[in-house]
């Protein structure tokens, strides 16, 4: 919630939640009651917000949870349905042209976006700073193109929709994203199950233009070098170290959870309480040779942090996901179209821990999880509506507000930072507690330089204060040479020796 772009549709969502709560309606088409969705997400919820000091992603989930009852009170007929996947679609072609600037104009990327194609290997993200992020939203653009292309008659926008879905296979290609991949197949297999045969011709033509387009990145990928600093490269990755290593992840993690199955590890303990198991058991198949954050698997994620009872949370949604989809069989292949539109987010939650990093990526599960929401007639009156409507402009004020206090903390940060931490605030303002984990990591830099000026050994005190806070949950090498170097200078042979013996173990390929 701390990046620029999450602080935009944090805020944008506020604005909605507020403009839309006052319109009137004398009947409206609400949604289907979802207990077991609501219900799922309040389990989910109940031991973050628990553990909510130090962990402000509870505050995302429980923002997620409001925009969910919101939307179960809003009507949406076919045609805003039509709409919304059209948006979704043409979102989507957007991330595809700063993908091609990313690939393809390494120079104008690094200009206009800050890519460093070299350290990405030349794989776009989009906006998204993450490959796999622009890979699972590319995939639910297609998948939303695809159920249109479905649908619509008019030959225009036919042939509109089959460019733009060759396009998103083509950038989806060049991302070469395992998550992204296999969510896009998916939700093409299903959707041609589902109502496939209504449109032979229409359905034949765009798989044969998105396997084309697919055929032309993978050439590219393989084939063809980018020139970089006057230097050529390919684009092409290897899997196969990276699939056994997320595997012994998991194997490990589930041995982890199999300690502490009730009440889990802890919230944002992860990368630490991992490091630690295994520097401590040798005789694990794994080497620790980098930094692991999460083990690639939201259901295990949610169990290692939270316990049964966020599992328990996890399991619930999805049989509330399941409810849904036989309701929607009743109904019409559409309807059932509607429900498995969130087939790719599906698939990279269980490869990676999207809804953590981009709040977009949850708002649009959020989103298309209710349209597959069957509508019923309900008749809205004043005096229920009342309390809902407070809460809601309550709720949608608090967004906005978060959004714009975010927004100029990160600007003043940024600031910061690019001047080399001058003239840093002590105390630091209340509202760069809105960054979160960078405003403290950049007070601890500060520190240090300040230091550097002043020589003032109460700057070394603070500073080994929120260092060994900040090593208890994160493996940060430049905090750990830092303290190393402070022990030392103080004498502290002892402390010194032992944080060296245990630094040399958990960045081994930093020597």
């Amino acid at each position: 919630m701390a990046l620029p772009y999450n602080l935009l549709l944090i805020g944008w969502s506020g604005l909605v939640l507020l403009t839309l709560t006052f319109i009137k309606k004398s009947h409206a088409l609400q949604a289907e009651r979802q207990p077991l969705v609501t219900i799922g997400c309040l389990l989910l919820l109940l031991p973050w917000l628990i553990q909510a000091r130090g962990n402000p992603g509870v505050w995302g989930l429980l923002a997620a949870l409001i925009l969910w009852l919101w939307l179960l009170l809003q009507s949406f007929g076919p045609q805003q349905k039509q709409w919304i996947l059209s948006a979704i679609f043409v979102l989507a072609i957007c991330q595809c042209a700063i993908s091609i600037i990313q690939v393809f104009f390494p120079a104008l990327a690094v200009r206009w976006f800050e890519f460093d194609w070299l350290r990405n290997h030349g794989r776009p993200y989009g906006i998204f700073q993450q490959v796999n992020l622009l890979a699972s939203f590319l995939a639910t653009g297609l998948g939303c193109g695809f159920l249109l292309l479905m649908r619509e008659t008019r030959r225009r926008y036919t042939s509109v929709l089959i460019a733009g879905l060759g396009l998103l296979a083509f950038c989806l290609t060049l991302s070469q994203s395992r998550a992204g991949a296999i969510g896009a197949g998916s939700i093409v297999a299903i959707l041609i199950v589902i109502q496939g045969w209504k449109s032979p011709r229409r359905i034949v033509i765009a798989i044969a233009a998105m396997a084309f387009c697919v055929a032309a990145g993978w050439y590219i990928t393989h084939h063809v070098q980018i020139w970089v600093n006057g230097q050529p490269y390919l684009l092409a990755r290897e899997y196969g170290t990276s699939t056994h290593e997320r595997w012994h992840i998991l194997t490990i993690s589930w041995q982890m959870i199999l300690q502490k199955p009730w009440f889990g590890w802890g919230y944002g303990t992860f990368e630490y309480q991992f490091s630690r198991y295994v520097l401590a058991h040798p005789e694990l198949p794994y080497t620790y040779s980098s930094i692991v954050t999460h083990p690639h698997n939201e259901l295990i994620y949610a169990w290692f942090q939270g316990g049964i009872t966020a599992v328990t949370g996890v399991v619930t949604l999805f049989f509330g996901w399941m409810v849904m989809v036989i309701r929607a069989m009743r109904r019409s292949r559409l309807a059932v179209g509607y429900t498995m539109l969130i087939v790719p987010l599906l698939v990279h939650l269980n490869l990676e821990y999207p809804f953590y990093q981009s709040f977009i990526h949850l708002a649009l599960f959020i989103v298309l999880l209710r349209l597959g929401c069957a509508e019923i007639a309900q008749p809205e009156t004043r005096a229920a509506l009342y309390p809902a409507r407070v809460g809601y402009v309550v709720s949608g004020m608090a967004l906005l507000a978060f959004s714009v206090t975010g927004l100029y903390a990160n600007r003043q940060l940024t600031t910061l930072e690019r001047n080399g931490f001058s003239g840093f605030p002590v105390p630091a303002p209340w509202y760069f507690a809105s960054q979160f984990e960078r405003a403290d990591f950049d007070a601890m830099v500060a520190r240090l330089i300040r230091y550097n000026q002043s020589r003032d050994e109460s700057e070394l005190d603070r500073f080994m204060q929120q260092a060994q806070r900040w090593s208890l949950r994160h493996n940060d090498k430049n905090v750990w040479l830092s303290m190393m170097m402070i022990a030392r200078y103080r004498g502290e042979t002892e402390q010194a020796l032992q944080m060296q013996a245990l630094y040399r173990r958990l960045f081994p390929l930093q020597q």
